[in-house]
This record gives structure tokens, C-alpha cells and sequence, in this order.
């Protein structure tokens, strides 16, 4: 085993758990959730969820080399290593996330959340700070309860930043997430009609996500989208210091002059203080420019210089399934944005395919936008009013909400030609490869993929590039 970075003690001190069983001089290179991935030396933290119970795997967990049990119920056969008992595991893997992350005082935690956008500015800020400092990051989008505290968990001194993204669906989470991370630099990317499920409205999302400025330590940086009427409207509420970033002339991060670069991405001035810059990103749209003055703004307020805010901002890479472009044969171009969708990243990505270019067909395939509740009617028929405005050649949609959609945009004037629902994916793909055959799509088309978490979508996009690619 590694040098253990946890002792029996801080295990103790961190959860306020109680001792059962085991050595007392036990020490644990990690933290481990998932009994599959267990190595020796590990800390099993045994969770419960709605389809799973970790103290089902305490048995399994030893035997792949568990050095240590954290449980909520006393094991039916004592194992022979340490055990300690909490009243929520989950509660106590975020208190080892927050006593890992107290123990590094030179730490600065840059901390970000909002409706649209978190992980590719996530990965923004990431890619200014990696050129002159050692940092850590969120993997993916580890952004929940269990996520957050399992991308700090790894932090060590030599590490300069954390960067962390913080998700919720329902009030508190993100008031945990904060207490956990204690953010140094916080940013609020936007308040859009997103998990409306959880929060019932629009307001109900902008007070969760307000949990991120409330719990922010006093002489904390709060990095403030001026666009953004209901963040601005929270940032009001803070006495901390505040960096404000937008396309408005009262931002100190602004972004002008914004040009379509097409499948190459967004051109756009960066203006900070004095500082003046073109920047050229590979995310495509204009609401990939307002991620990147998010990211700036974090690194202004970071102390970061502007030469590197611009050449990190350049050396950004697109997250995968966000608006990114892939080759079909023939040369269609397929819009991967299949990570997650609401109805304001929905019209985001419409507006940029209907700016990529005004010679090339360009279809739009769509799944349900989840977790919306009471809105959900009304958001579908929105989107599809939206399609038919913009004038698009092909509209493909799946899923529960499918013909709600589809039925708007034929009232709003699209044929039923162009408008089709469909019971399953794997007909859109069927409907896809017909149409390249047959010559309906040709070379430098345009295809855009979009749908919710749930929906799965990149189905899709996996069978379409397996055979068409």
C-alpha cells in the first residue's frame, strides 16, 4: 500500500463517527464510494441511493483490500478491519471532502454553478489556470453530493487550485456544496428554467442557486454574470467583492465584436480594464462566449495575468456531446450537443446551428427536456414554435413530449414533412441513413443532436458515426 494520506484519527475527527472494531493505528490512501473499484489500502464509504446499498458490498469490498469499513449500520459479521459507525454516510463523505480540503491553507477554491454551462466553464478556468499552476478539477461533471466531495477528496499540498462545479435539483444541495468546498472564487454562469421538478419555478432556482454567494466566506470573490437580471439580483443581496462580466458596457469582463468562426468556433474582443485581446475559442455560439468571460472573470479575480486568461482561454478543448462537431461520410457535419438539455440551452444551440452557415440544409433531432415539471407542456410546444421560426429543413424528435413538440411547429407553419415524432431512436437513425442515401442530405449539411441526461441521446450519435462515419 501507498503512504496512507488518512489515519484512523482524522476518520474519527472529520465524521464524528465511533470506533467498533479493528486496528487503532489503521491508516487509508483514499476514499472509495464504489465497492468495483476498491484497492488496496481504501477507505469504503457504504452509500445509500434509491437503486443501490453499499453495505451490501462490505464483504466484497474487503476482499478486493478495503483497509477500512464507514457505515451507517453495525455489519451482521465484524470484518477484520477498522469499522466506524456514522448516522449518514453521505453526510460523512462530505465532512472528509470539507476536513481534506481545511487542511490546505494555501488552497484557493474557485467554485461555479448556474443553469446552463457550468462544466465547460468549468473546464475554461481550468485550462487559464493549468499554464502557471498546479490544479485540481472536478472529473466530468462530479458536481452532486457524492460527485463533489469525490473530485476534492484527491486534493494535496502541491496542488495550487481546486476547480469545482456544483450541480443541485432540489433546495440545500448547494448550500452543502459550499459548506463542504469553501470556495474562495465563486461564479453564478446564469438562472435559466432548469430542474423546475425540484424548485417550482424559475425563482425557486434562482434562491438555490443564490446558495453559492449566501455561504461564501466574508472576503470571498463573487464573480457576477451582469446579463443576467436574477444574478445580478442575488449578487446585490452579497457584501463581498464583486467582478461583474458580460456583453454590457458596465462589465469589467466584456466581450465585443462577437464573429462566427463556423464549425471552427466564436472570434470575440476581451476587454479587461485597460487590457484588450482577440480571442478566438473552439466552442461554437455566442453563449460559448459569455462561458469564456465567465472563466475570465474567475481568473481576473484569481490574479491571473491577461495574456494567459487569453492563450488559456485558446487552448480550450470542447467537453464532449457539447456542441461538438463530427464528420459523417459525405461529409455531413453532426452537432454532438447530446450531454443534457432545458428549454434555454435548447434555443442556445438552435440560434447557433441557424448561424453555422446559409447554404447547407440543417436538421434538428431532439429528446425530451426532463425534470421541467408543470412547464413541461408548455416548454416542449415553445421549442417546437421555435424550429418552425427559424426555418429549419428537418425536425426529428423522441420521446414523451415528442409529438407535443412536433404539433407546435406544424401550427406554427412547418410541414409535416419536415415535423416527424418518433416512438424510438433507433427510427430517427433508420430515417437519418435514408435520407444520406437518397440524397436528401449532402455533403456539408448540418445534423444537431440535443436531448436530456435521461433521454440518452447519444445513441444517436454513437450508431450514426459507427455506420456513417
Amino acid at each position: 500500500m501507498q503512504n496512507p494520506i488518512w489515519t484512523l484519527s482524522q476518520v474519527l475527527l472529520a465524521t464524528g463517527g465511533r470506533f467498533l472494531a479493528g486496528r487503532t493505528e489503521a491508516g487509508f490512501r483514499r476514499v472509495c464510494t464504489d465497492s468495483r473499484a476498491v484497492e488496496p489500502g481504501d477507505l469504503f464509504v457504504a452509500l445509500r441511493g434509491e437503486t443501490f446499498d453499499g453495505h451490501a458490498y462490505l464483504a466484497q469490498a474487503v476482499e478486493k483490500g478495503a483497509a477500512g469499513l464507514l457505515v451507517e449500520t453495525m455489519p451482521e459479521k465484524m470484518p477484520p478491519v477498522p469499522v466506524v459507525l456514522v448516522a449518514d454516510t453521505l453526510r460523512a463523505l462530505g465532512d472528509l471532502a470539507a476536513y481534506r480540503r481545511s487542511l490546505m491553507p494555501d488552497l484557493q477554491v474557485v467554485a461555479m454553478t448556474g443553469s446552463c454551462g457550468k462544466t465547460t466553464v468549468k473546464e475554461m478556468i481550468a485550462a487559464i489556470l493549468e499554464r502557471e499552476y498546479n490544479v485540481l478539477k472536478t472529473k466530468g461533471n462530479f458536481n452532486n453530493l457524492i460527485g463533489l466531495p469525490l473530485s476534492l477528496l484527491p486534493v494535496e499540498l502541491h496542488h495550487d487550485f481546486a476547480v469545482l462545479e456544483m450541480g443541485m435539483n432540489q433546495p440545500g444541495e448547494i448550500a452543502r456544496l459550499t459548506e463542504i468546498a469553501d470556495p474562495d472564487i465563486a461564479c453564478i454562469t446564469n438562472v435559466q428554467d432548469a430542474h423546475l421538478a425540484g424548485l417550482s419555478d424559475i425563482n425557486g432556482v434562482a434562491r438555490a442557486k443564490g446558495e453559492l454567494f449566501a455561504g461564501i466566506k466574508a472576503w470571498g470573490k463573487l464573480v457576477v454574470n451582469i446579463d443576467d437580471k436574477r444574478v445580478r439580483g442575488i449578487a446585490r443581496r452579497c457584501s463581498q467583492k464583486k467582478i461583474t462580466f458580460g456583453r454590457s458596457p458596465k462589465a469589467d469582463i466584456r466581450g465585443l465584436r462577437l464573429r462566427s468562426l463556423g464549425e471552427r468556433g466564436m472570434a470575440f474582443t476581451l476587454k479587461i480594464g485597460s487590457n484588450v485581446g482577440r480571442v478566438n475559442i473552439r466552442g461554437l455560439g455566442a453563449h460559448n462566449v459569455q462561458n469564456a468571460l465567465a472563466a475570465a472573470g474567475m481568473a481576473h479575480a484569481a490574479g491571473v495575468k491577461f495574456k494567459d486568461i487569453v492563450a488559456g482561454l485558446e487552448s480550450f478543448a470542447p467537453f464532449e456531446k457539447r456542441l461538438q462537431v463530427q464528420k459523417l461520410s459525405g461529409g455531413i457535419r453532426l452537432v454532438n450537443d447530446a450531454y443534457n438539455a432545458n428549454p434555454s440551452s435548447v434555443l442556445a444551440a438552435l440560434d447557433t446551428l441557424r448561424q453555422m452557415d446559409r447554404t447547407h440544409k440543417k436538421v434538428v433531432i431532439l429528446g425530451d427536456m426532463l425534470e421541467l415539471g408543470a412547464q413541461s407542456v408548455a416548454s416542449h410546444q415553445d421549442i417546437g414554435k421555435q424550429v418552425a421560426r427559424l426555418g429549419f429543413d428537418g425536425l426529428l424528435v423522441v420521446g414523451d413530449f415528442a409529438e407535443t413538440l412536433v404539433s407546435a411547429a406544424w401550427k406554427a407553419g412547418m410541414s409535416k414533412k419536415k415535423a416527424m415524432f418518433f416512438a424510438k431512436k433507433e427510427q430517427i437513425t433508420d430515417w437519418l441513413r435514408e435520407s444520406i442515401d437518397a440524397g436528401f442530405l449532402r455533403p456539408g449539411d448540418w445534423v444537431l443532436v440535443k436531448g436530456s441526461r435521461g433521454m440518452r441521446m447519444e445513441t444517436i450519435t454513437h450508431d450514426l458515426l459507427e455506420k456513417q462515419g
